[in-house]
């Protein structure tokens, strides 16, 4: 599936916007992502190894919550990454 990223999730992922990754599912796509690009790792997943609230995923348009990242993903497919921005 491609994986975009975007704003300051960048910086680390080497400024690559669209990343292709094997993987079944939204969350194993995640993982494998932080395994290639151990910097995101920490900004990405919390010590339970759940993605953060502070982010939002979306596959092929669809907004998805943290229960449903088990969802199948294949290569047709397209996971957006995006890290919500907050405050006044």
């Amino acid at each position: 599936m491609m994986v975009r990223v975007s704003g300051a999730l960048l910086r680390f992922t080497d400024y690559r916007r669209v990343i292709t990754v094997a993987a079944p599912t939204v969350g194993a796509a995640l993982t494998k992502l932080a395994d290639e690009y151990l910097a995101l790792k920490p900004v990405l997943f919390d010590r339970e190894g759940r993605v953060r609230a502070t982010h939002q995923i979306f596959l092929n348009g669809e907004q998805l919550n943290r229960e449903q990242l088990t969802r199948p993903a294949g290569d047709a497919d397209s996971v957006d990454l995006l890290l919500a921005v907050s405050g006044g």
